[in-house]
């Protein structure tokens, strides 16, 4: 009777349906990688090996790779609050420009 192959970690990444988990962790590093190098930002790469024991008392093993990708910033915007509770864009307690050009043209006439 032959004895069964033993595997050690790496081999069980490496021969988990035919390469298919090393494949999708070399597709979610490079999505990762080149995330972070669009934003500067930080990320991770989280492996996950979920496993059971089956009827037949067969070894089930269920992977899961996901990544948490720096997101990019869109920028700020300036608002003021008005009093109806909506949003502007001008300062309600500074005079408008055109409002200061007319007050000044009409005092030096």
């Amino acid at each position: 009777m032959a004895k069964p192959e033993e595997m050690n970690f790496l081999t069980f990444l490496q021969t988990f349906r035919r390469g298919q988990l090393v494949s999708e962790g070399d597709d979610r590093l490079h999505e990762l990688i080149e995330a972070i190098g669009e934003t500067s930002g930080s990320g991770s790469l989280t492996l996950k090996i979920d496993f059971k024991t089956n009827k037949a008392g067969q070894l089930e093993t269920t992977p899961t790779i996901t990544i948490k990708k720096p997101s990019k910033s869109i920028g700020t915007g300036i608002y003021w609050p008005t009093i109806d509770g909506l949003l502007s864009r001008s300062d309600p307690n500074q005079a408008d420009i055109e409002d200061y050009i007319g007050a000044r043209s009409g005092t030096d006439e």
